[in-house]
């Protein structure tokens, strides 16, 4: 989450006055936003209720009326390197967030990813993807310029995907927005975020409980020969030893970072299942929310 924003409170109010997320960082309202309703209103009957339906047409490829004017040169970058996306070790899926899936592309964005590793494998499946988006000079922070590089700075184990113990106290609607607005960019098999977090349903009523954001992107499926044999001569026990060395290696450089970061108010999260490293701008969309609410209140 590096890109820069600016949150203006919109001036006038109109209908969808339910949809505050959008109005609050100034981001389009996807095409079809019954979906993402944050509050449902007292009025709205149980038939209008759009969880379970299928998703829109096969003519609807988009998720916006307006594409962004950066979105198709970022996607020729990113679907140039899906054999990497399938090569990684230990990694079962990847993600797109942020800018990219709310359509809020600027020329020097980058490109943030969620990654989701397996079981007993998170630092193993850091180490592997920082290494080689690294030789590929794709890590943001791996060259002096940040534009189309990607972010590496939220893994979560597998068995540990359900994320709503990470959520604000109260009102977390930036981080319920940015769960639903996950895009798929490699898949190992075909799995859904959304059956680990059914939470979310209760934040959108109308959600349906699987990915509804269309950017025009086919994620990649499987893994590659090398990932297979890795992973296959990575298992066991003494590899699982390998996984505390670089925890145990890595760790002073986490605790001093940790530090560092949380002065400047980032949400940092080390443990065994989750490593989140991301600056936090949860707190402030929450504030901005309330305001915004009080102001329709009167």
């Amino acid at each position: 989450m590096a890109d820069n924003y600016d949150f203006p409170l919109a001036n006038t109010l109109d209908d969808n006055q339910h949809l505050v997320f959008y109005k609050i960082m100034n981001y389009d309202v996807p095409r079809h936003y019954s979906y993402f309703l944050f509050e449902k209103k007292w009025w709205k009957k149980q038939e209008d209720i759009l969880r379970g339906q299928e998703f829109p047409p096969d003519e609807e490829k988009y998720s916006w009326d307006q594409k962004n004017p950066h979105m198709d040169d970022f996607l020729k970058y990113i679907n140039k390197f899906k054999r990497l996306y399938r090569s990684i070790p230990f990694i079962q899926s990847i993600y797109l967030c942020n800018s990219i899936t709310f359509n809020a592309l600027n020329k020097d964005s980058d490109i943030d990813v969620f990654i989701v590793t397996k079981k007993w494998a998170l630092w193993r499946a850091r180490l592997r993807s920082v290494l080689l988006f690294f030789l590929f000079g794709l890590k943001r922070g791996a060259v002096w310029w940040k534009k189309k590089k990607f972010c590496l700075s939220f893994y979560v184990t597998h068995t540990h995907q359900n994320l709503y113990n990470i959520m604000l106290p109260q009102n977390d609607i930036y981080f319920m927005y940015w769960l639903a607005h996950l895009v798929p960019l490699y898949q190992e098999t075909q799995e859904n975020i959304y059956k680990n977090n059914k939470w979310l349903e209760s934040a959108l009523p109308n959600f349906p409980g699987r990915h509804c954001i269309n950017i025009w992107l086919t994620p990649e499926l499987g893994a590659s020969r090398f990932k297979k044999i890795v992973e296959f001569l990575g298992g066991g026990i003494i590899w699982m030893g390998f996984e505390y060395l670089i925890k145990l290696l890595r760790l002073p450089i986490v605790i001093y970072k940790t530090r560092q970061l949380k002065e400047r108010g980032w949400g940092i999260i080390v443990n065994n299942n989750m490593l989140k490293f991301h600056m936090d701008i949860r707190k402030k969309i929450h504030l901005l929310y309330m305001m915004y609410k009080k102001k329709m209140d009167k």
